[in-house]
């Protein structure tokens, strides 16, 4: 188990979440504290060999394939991922894989930057995919590479992708339509924070009432 639970929310979290459908939020809630606490383990090891270890840790355990009938897990956060992303726990694991390539050398190559962009591209994706909106998944995994693209930008890497409009997401998945746009707004101001000034909640809340 992982020592730095209770898993927190991002900032901007709780109001994101407000707009998304009962159904879907439990999922949407486990991703953010997963990749928050996954960046957090990236961020705090000395050494890239410990936070594979821990990294390890998670992947082995939402893939692990536990009897009918057995005991939930103790962990609050992986109890939460097994129960909300069952068919797709395994693109939870390509969200692990993506902080995993953040763990060594700076400045990161090109191979490194794209695993962490496909990681959450695809976690995206499959939330689309649990929200019964298989064909938006191509269009929800742009809005979470954009995600990467900002959290790269906020490390002090140059990008300049998704600086041109996002792809329209149908009002189930609006959630992922505001992270996506607030990281969109990220990039254009240079890496600032998703909630980095007094008008980001008030973006947050247009991208939640029209989308874009």
């Amino acid at each position: 188990m992982d020592d730095t639970a209770p898993y927190n929310l991002p900032e901007w979290g709780p109001l994101v979440l407000s707009y998304a459908k009962e159904d879907q939020r439990g999922a949407l809630d486990a991703l953010l504290r997963l990749d928050e606490n996954l960046a957090r383990i990236v961020r705090s090891v000395s050494e890239p060999a410990l936070g594979q270890l821990r990294l390890a840790w998670w992947r082995d355990e939402i893939l692990r394939e536990r009897a009918a009938g057995s005991a939930p897990p103790p962990d609050p956060l992986l109890r939460s991922i097994l129960d909300y992303w069952h068919s797709e726990r395994s693109e939870c694991v390509a969200l692990i894989d993506g902080w995993e390539h953040l763990l060594f050398e700076f400045p990161l190559d090109d191979e490194a930057r794209t695993g962490f962009r496909h990681g959450r591209a695809r976690a995206f994706a499959a939330l689309a995919k649990l929200a019964g909106h298989q064909g938006s998944a191509e269009n929800a995994a742009s809005h979470g590479e954009a995600w990467a693209a900002a959290e790269l930008g906020m490390m002090g890497h140059e990008t300049r992708e998704h600086t041109e409009p996002l792809p329209q997401l149908p009002r189930d998945l609006r959630s992922l339509a505001i992270i996506g746009g607030l990281a969109r707004r990220s990039i254009k101001r240079g890496g600032a924070p998703l909630f980095g000034d007094r008008l980001s909640p008030l973006a947050a809340m247009r991208l939640g009432i029209f989308g874009s």
